[in-house]
């Protein structure tokens, strides 16, 4: 009876301490972001601003991790890189979500910076050593990001 009563009360703490999915980017510089939920969103109104979400993570694990896998070949630099930009209809927005906070990746558009001939997308938040730190990738992630999530 012992056993029994043991082996309910471990199934049940089991059960109750079913830890929540979460979601590591490792980037190329070294620096590591844990997340539990990641959203992709476009601007459907750029005179009110309107974001419409067009992915959550919550629909499908594998489109998640290859939208990972495709940031963490990203380089995090200062902010120095970042551009001064509004987001239109081109841009994409990836939100990541944690209990006790969000951070947003802003993605303005698909052309190479001239001076770095990469493109430049900005992480709203501290992110290592960095406060609002630009990625730099070799890759238009723009358009990686919508092929990924329309199929």
């Amino acid at each position: 009876m012992k056993k029994i009563i043991l082996m309910l009360i471990s199934l049940f703490l089991l059960s109750a301490c079913n830890k929540d999915e979460s979601y590591e980017i490792k980037f190329a510089t070294g620096e590591v972001y844990n997340f539990e939920d990641l959203t992709v969103s476009i601007i459907s109104d750029e005179e009110k601003m309107i974001e419409k979400d067009i992915f959550t993570s919550f629909n499908d694990k594998e489109k998640t991790k290859k939208i990972v896998d495709l940031l963490a070949k990203c380089q995090v630099v200062d902010e120095s890189y970042s551009y001064a930009s509004i987001p239109d209809a081109n841009s994409l927005i990836i939100n990541l979500k944690n209990k006790d906070r969000e951070e947003s990746i802003y993605m303005y558009d698909s052309i190479r910076d001239e001076s770095t001939n990469k493109f430049h997308y900005t992480f709203y938040n501290k992110l290592g050593k960095y406060d609002n730190p630009t990625l730099l990738s070799d890759d238009d992630l723009i358009s990686q990001i919508k092929d990924i999530v329309d199929h």
